[in-house]
């Protein structure tokens, strides 16, 4: 939604990223629908490269949404086909080494089975801290802005809508509370800057699997 007109729809208005996601599911008619791309880590325990599958989206609306009905909204879908996620882990080996020299592990693949590790999207630029700067602990597994709007349209649609899932991979993770808040976000995005496009591939493979289970 950072590209969105931040202007809370009147009447029977809709978001700009709510008509992008109608009308591809309507001249598309797809039997699943993916959304993926970057996130922030909500927790110590992610790093940069973990892949988060999560049928599980809810909105965190605090600013320009935050008088709207759906500002805290949350939905849900079936459970994704996850038969080649082993598989894409073993894929995961040749993409490591791009990615931050301070990982611990192998990048992971976690499927949210609950709302405290949905894929949460926030009207703003937040980033998790470990003092919690933003409130995001607790409410998911990563920060996005826009996976709530595509569960926003499959309720609307109802019987009609595609399964959906979102896959989202962590570009950067939980924020040390050090210095001030700018010099935290100047951090997030360096490690964004430096990994994003390395931790993506992460993400591109588990979309596959996904695609490869239909």
């Amino acid at each position: 939604m950072s590209q969105d007109t931040k202007e809370l729809p009147t009447g029977n208005g809709t978001l700009p990223n709510f008509d992008v996601w109608k009308q591809i599911i309507d001249e598309v008619k797809p039997k699943l629908v993916i959304s993926t791309g970057t996130a922030g880590g909500i927790g110590r325990q992610w790093e940069v490269g973990d892949v988060i599958v999560s049928p599980i989206v809810r909105f965190d609306g605090l600013k320009w949404l935050k008088v709207a009905s759906f500002h805290d909204a949350s939905f849900k879908d079936g459970a994704p086909r996850n038969k080649f996620f082993a598989q894409a882990k073993r894929l995961f080996k040749a993409n490591a080494p791009r990615l931050p020299p301070d990982n611990t592990r192998q990048p992971k693949i976690a499927l949210s089975k609950s709302m405290a590790k949905s894929v949460v999207t926030t009207d703003f630029f937040g980033f998790d801290t470990s003092n919690n700067h933003f409130g995001l602990q607790g409410l998911g597994n990563v920060s996005e802005m826009g996976d709530a709007v595509l569960g926003l349209v499959a309720q609307r649609m109802g019987n009609n809508a595609p399964r959906w899932v979102a896959v989202r991979n962590v570009s950067d993770p939980q924020i040390r509370a050090v210095g001030t808040l700018k010099e935290q976000a100047a951090l997030a995005a360096q490690i964004y800057k430096g990994f994003g496009r390395w931790s993506t591939v992460c993400s591109a493979i588990v979309c596959w699997a996904l695609i490869a289970a239909e």
